[in-house]
């Protein structure tokens, strides 16, 4: 790639602090310690079980976002539902991903734990759709064949705040059921009028699937500021798009993890990836919404300038939310996979039209972080700089020498060491973290 060539010559010095602060953060953070029983006491108390008639079949909806305890809580459920002389398989529940194949769904499952045997029930995958109801004013909605051809149809579907648009109903079953049962063609319908229709038809596409399919309900998982399952719960079909969801919303909410600092001048980023969050990096975590004709003001924090480093291995190329960040190293550059790229972002409508632009790429770590620091508007030596793994992982970060006085006042801040940063001779990162 010639832009991969031309940068090898490209060099904007700055100075860089010569060590980091290791800090630890605290949270305030419920935990289910059992969550097998969890996951069964969901189906019971909720009525769900009660909805379903032995002897039937159940799809169960499974998405491609990073839950926690995901394999432990799918087999929970169905290990339950056959006790209760039920017949579960499995349907992939999300969207566009995976190329938008069944194949490519099937296998981003299995990378999440999620397999016929981790599971003990077959996996039914298709991308063929029906259309089952159409809103007033409103998309038509559509469920995959796959679920169509069960009695019931549940989903594992967990709660928490969207990073595309703020309303009482985010992320949720009843976005599930649009996005997830409605394939990429429910998906890319619903995105074309952006956060507009999830705000207006979330709640009256739920009644719509509550009428007019085979869909009982859902085991809701909401999760803590360390990435664990906080509770779980189980809504039915009437009760998905109303208050009861929505009070979950602001549950997820408040027991989000957050930045320490209402303002960073540089926040270093080490991975992105669609596993972390559906925008690679949580756009709530990093105040960044970059959608056209959608004001920024989405979070607590202001941050100057993002670098990101590297991908995870699961997001496989995919780097939607790559232009939440301002500067990127070549090592992002040659893993992208631009047709799961592409294919994501367009099926995103307008949530995708800014969030894949390539940002100032360099050609080593030591250089995009030179670079972000010349961008951030403050003297290298007072800027303060916070380096994390991803935006899922903030109980633990690093700070520059700056922001000392920061954290000393900070009531969920501790120092724990203090590390020196450090590259190789290729300019990669190898102190806080190994970037070789």
């Amino acid at each position: 790639m010639k832009l991969l060539e031309q940068i090898q010559t490209l060099n904007f010095p700055a100075t860089l602090p010569e060590t980091l602060l290791a800090v630890d953060q605290r949270f305030d953070a419920p935990k289910v310690e059992d969550l097998t029983a969890a996951t069964r006491r969901a189906l019971e108390e909720s009525g769900l079980l009660a909805r379903m008639t032995p002897g039937n079949t159940v799809a169960v909806g499974v998405g491609s976002r990073g839950i926690a305890n995901l394999p432990q809580i799918v087999r929970a459920a169905v290990d339950r539902l056959k006790e209760a002389g039920l017949k579960p398989y499995i349907v992939p529940a999300m969207g566009s991903h995976g190329g938008a194949t069944a194949e490519g769904q099937k296998e981003l499952l299995a990378e999440l734990g999620v397999t016929e045997e981790s599971t003990g029930v077959e996996i039914r995958a298709t991308m063929e759709v029906k259309e089952i109801g159409r809103i007033p004013d409103g998309p038509p909605l559509y469920q995959g064949v796959d679920s169509m051809a069960a009695d019931h149809t549940i989903l594992i579907s967990r709660i928490k705040p969207h990073t595309d648009f703020r309303s009482h109903l985010e992320s949720g079953p009843s976005k599930m059921c649009v996005i997830g049962l409605g394939k990429q063609h429910g998906a890319a319908l619903m995105h074309a009028g952006g956060g507009a229709n999830f705000q207006k038809y979330l709640a009256p596409a739920a009644r719509i699937y509550e009428t007019n399919t085979n869909f009982v309900g859902a085991i809701c998982p909401i999760e803590n500021a360390y990435d664990e399952t906080a509770e779980m719960v189980g809504l039915t079909a009437a009760e998905v798009g109303g208050p009861k969801e929505a009070a979950l919303l602001e549950k997820a909410k408040a027991l989000m993890a957050s930045l320490p600092f209402p303002e960073i001048d540089v926040l270093v980023v080490r991975n992105l990836g669609k596993n972390i969050s559906g925008t690679g990096m949580d756009t709530n975590i990093i105040g960044r919404l970059m959608i056209p004709r959608q004001p920024e003001n989405f979070g607590n924090v202001d941050i100057a300038v993002i670098a990101v480093l590297d991908l995870t291995e699961e997001t496989h190329g995919n780097v939607a939310g790559l232009g939440l960040a301002n500067v990127t190293t070549a090592r992002v550059v040659k893993k992208i996979d631009w047709v799961a790229t592409y294919t994501n972002a367009i099926t995103s409508g307008i949530f995708g039209m800014w969030r894949v632009s390539m940002p100032i790429t360099m050609a080593d770590d030591r250089r995009a972080l030179q670079v972000a620091l010349r961008g951030c508007a403050r003297p290298h030596d007072q800027a303060g700089m916070t380096f994390i793994r991803d935006t899922l992982t903030l109980d633990h970060l690093w700070v520059s020498p700056s922001l000392r006085q920061a954290v000393l006042e900070h009531p969920r801040l501790t120092i724990a060491e203090e590390v020196p940063l450090r590259f190789d001779e290729q300019g990669n990162m190898v102190s806080p973290w190994n970037l070789a």
